[in-house]
């Protein structure tokens, strides 16, 4: 299944991306700027999300750095990713783009060849990509629904839909798997279905707020 996105990127690629389904994708709303790209597996992912944010905040890539935070332990080696804009970059180029106390959500997944990765200026992102076939293999309800989604996990491509929007919503919260999958509903939640290539989906989860 799709990785948690806890690891640091795998050296090699420029972390451009390649013109693949859902490569470039941009959301509107939450009064702010959302993008997601699709990369070959061998990118690394951290020049990956610098490069996004630059593009996205309109400042230079050498003003954004990246690292990893875990909550349960603290350490700096794994953990969720985060980014941020340093320097005269960041009063010039993002703060005239979002407000000054916005943050920058970041988020990535890979699965099979596959690496995704999300930025979202003023607030947190969790995005997932999961082979339809993977998750298939290792389907367990009682690890993923909560009650009343049994309706939701009809077909293969359905499971791997709910799978993938809550493992997004998983990394929104921050806390990964240490969550139960049935604790989460849904349908209460911002999540929204990606283009993915053949045989896989994608979903990104954002945080709740007021319609941009």
């Amino acid at each position: 299944m799709g990785s948690s996105g806890d690891r640091g990127g795998d050296r090699g690629g420029d972390g451009r991306g390649d013109a693949l389904p859902g490569r470039g994708t941009s959301i509107t709303g939450r009064g702010a700027a959302t993008s997601m790209r699709l990369h070959d597996l061998a990118v690394d992912a951290d020049a990956a999300l610098r490069a996004q944010v630059a593009a996205l905040a309109g400042v230079p890539a050498d003003a954004v750095r990246t690292g990893r935070l875990c909550t349960a332990c603290g350490s700096s080696a794994h953990g969720r990713p985060w980014a941020r804009v340093t320097g005269r970059a960041e009063s010039i180029g993002l703060r005239n783009r979002v407000e000054s106390d916005a943050g920058i959500g970041v988020s990535l997944s890979r699965s099979g060849p596959h690496l995704l990765t999300a930025v979202h200026l003023g607030g947190g992102i969790g995005v997932d990509i999961e082979e339809i076939a993977a998750v298939d293999a290792r389907w367990d309800p009682s690890l993923v629904l909560a009650p009343g989604e049994e309706h939701l996990a009809r077909t293969a491509e359905d499971r791997a839909r709910l799978w993938a929007g809550k493992e997004a919503v998983l990394k929104l919260l921050g806390t990964g798997l240490r969550t139960p999958m049935p604790e989460v509903r849904l349908a209460d939640v911002d999540v929204r279905q990606v283009a993915a290539p053949s045989g896989f989906v994608a979903a990104v989860a954002l945080p709740a707020g007021p319609p941009g």
